[in-house]
């Protein structure tokens, strides 16, 4: 009878243990679309049992366990990868924006209305026109509109250069709130971590594993490493994630991270823990980008005792080069023609006056600080073009014009001329935009390629999971029909003794 019995239980076993896998792939097939869910599997184990005479028999099955399909080596490549994926995202991209604020849109002289794509004109056409303005008046100043057309291509150079850097300037305060938005994203994460720490860690207190809150840390995970280089020690149940040296969650509790400074030259952006009024080191994700394109240091006025200035592109943030470029581009051109003109007269013979002022007397003269002389706008006779009231002296307008090819700007030790010293520029833009792009591709490239290993570890396969539900379907009706042979054979006892 007790073998009968015995054999009942067994069956029992296998229909406990089979639902409870079926459920786990009907479950799985229910999140086949679900972001960031891994694969739930059970793992069975046969039951023993001791018999008298020292030898085993098989007592069914139980449930040893069910966890999750992941590996916590995938997900911490996948997140160093994806750290650097949204860098160099946000490097490329602000590049981009600096190429096309540089770019040139020039309408063919010969094009109709409906030919042309854009009637503006670029930088180096302004930087042309300037002097070829200066060009015609140096041949015949006499005439007024010679005069004019010169104080007109000077104002057009200043509003275009201060109109290019005004938008950097938008563009370097952009990178600013990239940071302060990525700093008050990372928090509002670390406290959903830590809260789902707490909550595993109560789920978790039987031995079970609390698969669907692990899927929804880890997200939370791979969210926080898009904005900085997070470090995730596993401890116990819980984790702590870290920057560097400096911990953001720490089982249950998280710690809040606040941005310092204005963003200026003076006041540069700094993150740091608000608790301990320590610096985080964040070298990596978005956040590193923008902290690095919102520096401005290296954007400095220019000593006109210095020059030529030195140039060079050793800045952290590309926006602060270009913005230093056009500085030293326009503060040079400024200073040489000043020098000029203040050291000749004007057209009614009175001391000459200088070609660019300052808006802010209280500033030094700079991109953000220079226009063309009032005084020149309201009366084109005060443009200085002679050294002399003799006629036909337009010696100022010459020695103005010869500085279209006066190697008076260096970059990075070589001496070039305006035109060269521009070409230069957007060469060097044109080839760092590139190195960007490129970079990023091959990191984008290399977190989709860990990206599917790590979900040919942990994604749901509807085929196999499919497979899965038939063997398990076949499983449970097999156990069903041996308890259902073992209630006939009872059926049959019961009868023949009752």
């Amino acid at each position: 009878m007790s073998s009968t019995f015995s054999t009942y239980s067994i069956a029992y076993t296998g229909l406990y243990v089979n639902q409870t896998a079926l459920a786990t792939t009907s479950s799985n097939l229910a999140n086949v679309n679900t972001a960031g869910a891994s694969r739930v599997r059970t793992a069975s184990v046969e039951m023993d049992t001791v018999q008298k005479s020292g030898s085993f028999t098989g007592d069914g099955v139980s449930l040893a366990s069910i966890t999750r399909a992941r590996e916590s080596l995938m997900d911490k490549v996948y997140r160093t990868q994806n750290s650097s994926s949204t860098y160099y995202s946000v490097k490329s991209g602000n590049l981009q924006y600096l190429d096309q604020v540089l770019t040139e849109y020039e309408a063919s002289s010969d094009a109709t209305d409906s030919e042309s794509t854009s009637d503006s004109v670029g930088l180096q056409q302004e930087i042309t026109d300037f002097f070829s303005a200066w060009e015609t008046v140096s041949v015949d100043s006499s005439t007024e509109s010679s005069r004019t057309s010169v104080i007109s291509a000077g104002t057009s150079l200043v509003e275009m250069l201060t109109s290019i850097d005004s938008q950097l300037q938008q563009l370097q305060q952009e990178s600013v709130s990239g940071v302060k938005e990525g700093v008050d994203s990372l928090n509002d994460l670390a406290s959903q971590v830590a809260d789902l720490n707490g909550q595993i860690s109560s789920a978790e207190a039987n031995g079970s594993e609390a698969t669907y809150l692990r899927d929804q840390r880890d997200a939370l995970l791979d969210e926080m490493s898009s904005l900085a280089n997070i470090n995730v020690t596993q401890m116990n149940n819980t984790i702590q994630v870290s920057i560097g040296s400096i911990t953001i969650v720490d089982g249950r509790d998280s710690y809040a991270l606040e941005v310092d400074g204005t963003g200026t030259t003076s006041d540069p952006l700094t993150v740091k823990r608000a608790d301990i009024d320590c610096k985080v080191a964040v070298n990596s994700g978005s956040i590193a980008a923008y902290l690095e394109d919102a520096d401005q240091s290296g954007y400095e006025d220019i000593d006109s005792a210095s020059l030529p200035y030195d140039f060079s592109t050793d800045a952290s943030s590309s926006i602060t080069n270009m913005r230093q470029a056009l500085n030293v581009l326009i503060t040079t051109l400024a200073d040489k023609i000043n020098t000029l003109a203040t050291s000749g007269v004007d057209g009614e013979g009175e001391a000459g006056e200088a070609f660019f002022t300052v808006v802010d007397s209280s500033k030094p003269l700079s991109i953000t600080n220079i226009k063309v002389n009032p005084n020149l706008v309201d009366d084109p006779e005060k443009l200085v073009t002679a050294s002399s009231s003799d006629d036909g002296d337009n010696t100022i307008a010459n020695q103005i014009l010869e500085l279209a090819s006066e190697e008076c700007y260096s970059y990075g030790g070589i001496a070039n001329d305006i035109t060269g010293f521009y070409a230069a520029l957007t060469s060097w833009i044109g080839t760092t935009g590139d190195e960007a792009s490129n970079n990023y591709k091959t990191q984008e490239a290399l977190t989709e390629s860990v990206a599917n290993q790590r979900q040919s570890i942990s994604g749901i396969s509807v085929d196999e999971e499919t497979a899965n539900m038939i063997k398990l379907q076949n499983a449970y009706a097999a156990s069903a029909r041996v308890m259902s042979t073992v209630d006939s054979l009872l059926a049959g006892l019961i009868e023949d003794i009752g």
